[in-house]
């Protein structure tokens, strides 16, 4: 799983706008739990794609309006300050994670000539994730997350927990560089969350 497919290029002109992102932020967002989470340094990293059920999985899209290739790029850091992504102004890409991938679809249903990216990790560790999102144009931007928990045995036998959330119409320039931050979890009582860069780390990050 460990490749990066797709790239695309321009000039780079380098502009925070942490502002802009929080105001688009939903403005309810879900409070620690009170159960106890392991922390990062404890969380075992996956050795295979089985990974992807046993100790959870994360998906991350991103899409623009345009037809073709989404306008911006993206480079995910997990918490243990690893990458994955491709930055399309500097022209460099990264995979530094045990099990994950990144790479540009073109062939999803219904998508009438437009294209996302996908990056999709095995295994991820809980804590804070950071979405660095760089805009190729100037356009509105969105992402899709959708994470699983580790498989967990109650009666019934194994069973994994889903979430999602979405970050839809976010305003970027040419250029310019947005980061955000994602909050995920292994254990089933979380769900994702998308938060600002000021946010405080996640139970989990510790």
């Amino acid at each position: 799983m460990n490749s990066w497919r797709v790239g695309v290029a321009a000039l780079m002109i380098f502009v925070s706008r942490p502002s802009i992102i929080a105001a688009s932020l939903p403005h309810a967002l879900p409070q620690a739990h009170s159960r106890q989470v392991a922390r990062v340094s404890d969380e075992p990293d996956p050795t295979d794609t089985r990974a992807c059920y046993s100790l959870g999985q994360l998906e991350i899209q991103f899409s623009t309006e345009k037809k073709g290739p989404p306008t911006v790029g993206m480079i995910v850091t997990d918490p243990r300050g690893r990458r994955i992504g491709y930055d399309p102004l500097k022209k460099n890409g990264w995979q530094e994670l045990p099990e994950a991938e990144a790479f540009i679809d073109c062939d999803a249903p219904g998508g009438e000539g437009a294209c996302r990216g996908l990056i999709e990790v095995c295994g991820p560790v809980s804590g804070s994730y950071k979405l660095q999102i760089i805009g190729v144009e100037t356009g509105i931007y969105t992402l899709h997350v959708a994470g699983s928990s580790q498989s967990v045995k109650d009666k019934h036998g194994l069973r994994v927990y889903n979430s999602q959330t979405d970050l839809a119409a976010v305003p970027i320039q040419k250029g310019s560089r947005d980061t955000i931050l994602l909050n995920y979890s292994r254990d089933p009582a979380f769900k994702v969350a998308f938060r600002s860069e000021q946010a405080a780390p996640v139970a989990g990050n510790e």
